[in-house]
């Protein structure tokens, strides 16, 4: 097997195999990363939104969606850490550019989460308000019942009783 390796070599038709730039790589990884973030930022933008206008949607559907943005940039993530892992040397000598890109993809996605975070927030307020109303509602509507059921004639059978002589 090495002689056929050897000779293709000799010949000029060595196997190719291509040089990998974990540098490039991260990058495209992170570019990836910070479309999905942004993408994470539009459905709770829109998730927002359906709760102001009190839309008739299922919430669930944003829910999904939102969940496989996760589950997506997870595995982002662990291909990031597969490349920083299988090529360490090369990455300990990182050039400026490399770092800036870097730092850049890692501040637009830290100021993307904040952004969801804070609409997460208004989100929970609403989704609170909401749920107290709902439970003044069904309580104003028991007691409504209540007040119905007071005022009703109720249905009295005319007593029987036993000791009476015909």
């Amino acid at each position: 097997m090495d002689e056929l390796v050897q000779s293709r070599v000799k010949k000029g038709k060595a196997p190719k195999m291509r040089e990998i730039d974990p540098e490039k790589e991260v990058c495209s990884f992170f570019e990836k990363k910070l479309t999905l973030f942004n993408r994470y930022l539009s459905i709770t933008k829109k998730m927002k939104e359906s709760l102001k206008d009190k839309e008739a949607g299922n919430p669930g559907v944003f829910i999904s969606e939102r969940q496989n943005c996760i589950s997506k940039i997870e595995k982002i993530d662990s291909s990031i850490e597969k490349i920083i892992k299988a090529s360490a040397d090369k990455l300990n000598h990182i050039s400026d550019k490399f770092k800036e890109l870097i730092n850049g993809y890692l501040s637009s996605i830290k100021s993307i989460m904040e952004t969801v975070y804070s609409i997460d927030r208004e989100l929970m307020v609403m989704v609170k308000e909401e749920g107290e109303g709902i439970k003044k509602e069904l309580l104003r509507m028991r007691n409504v019942r209540q007040v119905a059921r007071g005022y009703k004639k109720e249905k009295r059978y005319t007593p029987r009783f036993l000791d009476t002589v015909r």
